[in-house]
């Protein structure tokens, strides 16, 4: 019971951060090859700064040189609030080649992944496009480089 108050304040916080609640984000694809995404906050069972990411039920592809939007159904806020208590979302990305030729067991085995962006709400909010919703690019750009990622901006 003591958690609703501290949940609620934190959503508070995070939802201050941004001008208007995050009900939407763009993940843009600026490789020149298709990429999958997924991300851990709704559907996989591990909890932030736990990075080994389970069986993502829910990944999606993204083609070369395209932009995905994303509503993952309530504010990302609320989301990232009660499912991760380290306040930060981890974003997959794996090469279309990657999924199409392994298996998931040896996928998360070997962690084949071609980054993992770890962000903060005020992460996301940083990355507003001139209409105001997030745009999460792929590869990370200039604006990411302080931003939590495995393999760390610049590699």
């Amino acid at each position: 019971m003591k958690k609703i108050p501290l949940i609620a304040s934190i959503s508070l916080l995070m939802i201050s951060s941004c001008e208007h609640e995050i009900n939407e984000f763009y993940l843009q694809n600026n490789a020149d090859y298709d990429i999958f995404f997924g991300y851990g906050f709704e559907y996989a069972t591990y909890i932030y700064p736990d990075t080994l990411f389970d069986i993502l039920h829910n990944y999606r592809l993204i083609k070369s040189h395209s932009l995905n939007v994303d509503y993952p159904g309530e504010p990302l806020e609320e989301i990232i609030s009660l499912t991760t208590p380290r306040d930060t979302v981890s974003i997959f990305y794996f090469h279309a080649d990657t999924i199409n030729k392994y298996p998931w067991e040896i996928i998360r085995r070997d962690y084949k992944i071609l980054r993992r962006y770890d962000l903060s709400p005020q992460d996301i909010c940083t990355l507003k496009d001139h209409q105001g919703i997030p745009e999460i690019p792929y590869p990370p750009d200039e604006r990411m480089k302080n931003m939590k990622m495995y393999p760390p901006y610049g590699n």
